[in-house]
């Protein structure tokens, strides 16, 4: 597998990259056992490997420190009020939770026992005062016999104080200088971020109220930032990436989390200003208009066309589309002009250009060994292809494949195939048309399926987008650095939905994405703006319904060609919906508006192909170029 290097030699120096993970605090001790019980504590350090317990206190009638999330008993099956019970009173019930499919007894845990459990295993106490009698923002005046019980076990330089009351963490700052003090926070930092940064505290935020951009600013003012509640791989990889140093945990297994790479905090610039775009219909054949081509590929069980359980994925060149039929092994080509012809295929899913317009298939059944692709150099699918044997590190169901680089040249390029139940991609190298060896990913957050897609970013290997069905979005680059498209998954736009489908591309200087929202299988797409913080700066709704019914469909499959510098081609495709062409550009965009037919002059070089690459001029094959600021076709 591909590992990141923790030392990189250059020509002129050696500059290290460390590898780090975060502190992990069990929140509440941990879900095994009754929260905030010995049990839970115990397990946190025994099972979990936590460096540290975070815990909430409150007082008992009687004037002892208790542990207790709320401020009654009842969410563990008691039936006291803490602030009016007597520690006996609350030491004689019997609490019970069930988590995690096992049911767990125990019984309220005082501050004492707690503390003695943190100096015994040698982990940091995270306090969190609670509102209560005597701590609260009004009155401190039993803080201090919390202070000196935790002198007492020998904690004053490890413990931290935790809660969201100003006054109380003011009122400990000023009076215990030696604990240290973290405010309890959400979205709401930002209007605290002065005092925060006065008072020197850091800040736990809670998960999904931040990003990169918080925590370079609080970095900045050197103070460091903890994350509320992290239990999985995505988020931990996420907030990892992000710099995070302390994450609270109730099950998230420390030993099982991959090391993280150091951040150049020089590197994190702030996020620019959100692009206006404009988004144009260029054709759109759809169900819904009633225009598609008679066999349009459907998907739908009453559909009586021969085309009905065609690809779920199809891509496209100038306009024109291509569909593989894996159940009659034949290419289904869907034309601008919305006309329907057909060609030799395959019987398999999978089909994808690499950066050059190689056409690439699979051509291995159900990803069966030895596996196979197919290539047509130039997507020329009237030329003999090239074929292309080798065999998976591990096998599994690969439905769709994406390609960046030459496949057909010295150079190469790479074919990703994200395996059903394997949680990393395989990139298949090709060098000549020749296959020249496999290569693996580090471990990503999600194990593929047969409804996982990667797509490429900046003609780099191991820097992409990738996404399972019902997953969302993630990012990886050289790591696994977790969600990529903010929010929730569901069919409110501009939130990502369910389904498959996107594409990465640039746009006047803008780093950019489009994926699929509104009704699942629709065609509907938004794209934001990654350089302006993920910000949505359009959305297009769904072709129709029929996406929804057509049984193999999956989502929505795009390639996005740069045109100029101000703006971009949208090309889409949706089983059992339709098929479009979007331009996406700037308001000040200039179109293109003359289509020349020339041919190319013998000393002018200064063509380009419509993926923006500059072409010679003197050996130009037919197709369609920009010249002097036209569009030229090349017959």
């Amino acid at each position: 597998m591909k590992r990141f290097l923790l030392a990189i030699l250059t020509v002129a120096c050696a500059i290290s990259v460390w590898a780090w993970k975060p502190i992990f605090i069990g929140h509440r001790g941990s879900y095994m056992g009754v929260m905030n019980t010995v049990e839970a504590y115990n397990n946190g350090v025994d099972h979990y490997g936590y460096q540290g317990l975070e815990c909430d206190v409150r007082v008992t009638a009687d004037g002892y420190y208790v542990i207790s999330h709320d401020e009654t008993t009842n969410s563990v099956g008691g039936n006291l009020t803490v602030a009016n019970a007597t520690l006996a009173e609350l030491q004689a019930e019997t609490y019970t939770q069930t988590r995690g499919g096992v049911t767990y007894t125990g019984h309220i845990c005082t501050v004492a026992e707690y503390l003695d459990i943190c100096a015994e295993k040698n982990v940091t106490p995270v306090i969190e005062l609670k509102w209560t009698t005597g701590i609260n923002n009004n009155d401190m005046s039993k803080f201090p016999g919390l202070a000196a019980l935790i002198e007492e076990k020998g904690l004053t330089d490890k413990a931290i104080i935790l809660t969201s009351m100003r006054n109380s963490l003011e009122y400990v700052r000023t009076n215990y200088p030696a604990l240290k003090c973290q405010f309890l926070c959400n979205s709401n930092w930002s209007t605290h971020f002065d005092w925060i940064v006065q008072w020197g505290l850091t800040p736990s935020i809670e998960a999904g109220c931040f990003d990169i951009y918080t925590v370079k600013k609080f970095h900045d003012k050197g103070l460091e930032v903890a994350v509320w509640t992290v239990n999985s791989l995505a988020n931990y990889n996420l907030y990892g990436n992000m710099g995070v140093a302390m994450m609270t945990c109730d099950y998230l297994m420390p030993s099982d989390m991959p090391e993280l790479q150091d951040i150049n905090w020089d590197a994190i610039v702030e996020p620019m200003e959100p692009l206006q775009v404009v988004v144009d219909t260029v054709f759109s054949y759809t169900r819904e208009k009633g225009n598609l081509p008679a066999n349009f590929p459907s998907g739908l069980d009453a559909d009586a066309s021969p085309y009905k359980s065609a690809q779920q994925a199809a891509i496209t060149t100038d306009g024109t589309f291509y569909a593989n039929n894996y159940t009659t092994s034949k290419l289904v080509i869907l034309k601008p002009d919305g006309t329907l012809t057909e060609a030799p295929g395959t019987s398999s899913h999978g089909i994808c250009f690499d950066s050059a317009g190689n056409l690439i298939q699979r051509n291995d059944g159900v990803t069966s060994t030895p596996n196979k692709l197919i290539i047509y150099p130039n997507g020329d699918i009237n030329a003999e292809p090239v074929e292309v044997d080798f065999e998976l590190d591990e096998a599994g169901q690969t439905n769709f494949i994406s390609a960046i680089g030459d496949v057909m040249s010295e150079d190469g390029g790479y074919v990703y195939h994200y395996q059903n139940g394997r949680s990393y991609i395989t990139l298949v190298k090709i060098v000549n048309g020749e296959f020249d060896g496999v290569e693996m990913t580090d471990g990503v957050s999600f194990a593929g399926s047969t409804a996982g897609v990667i797509y490429p970013i900046d003609n780099d290997p191991y820097h992409f987008v990738y996404q399972v069905r019902n997953q969302g979005y993630y990012l990886y680059n050289g790591t696994d650095k977790g969600k990529y498209i903010p929010g929730s998954l569901n069919t409110t736009t501009p939130n990502s939905n369910s389904s498959v489908g996107g594409a990465y591309f640039e746009l006047d200087g803008h780093e950019m994405f489009l994926y699929t929202s509104g009704s699942n299988y629709n065609g509907g797409f938004s794209i934001r703006d990654m350089s302006a913080e993920a910000t949505a700066v359009a959305t297009i709704p769904p072709m129709g319904t029929g996406g929804y019914y057509a049984n193999p469909s999956v989502g929505s499959f795009f390639r996005v060609v740069p045109e100029r510098g101000k703006s971009v081609m949208v090309y889409e495709y949706t089983m059992g919906n339709g098929y479009a062409a979007y331009r996406v550009h700037t308001p000040d965009y200039t179109p293109i508006d003359n289509i020349n037919v020339d041919t190319p002059r013998p000393h002018d070089n200064n063509y380009y192909d419509l993926m923006g690459r500059m072409m010679n001029g003197n050996n130009l094959p037919a197709g369609i170029y920009i010249h002097n600021g036209k569009k030229i076709i090349i017959k």
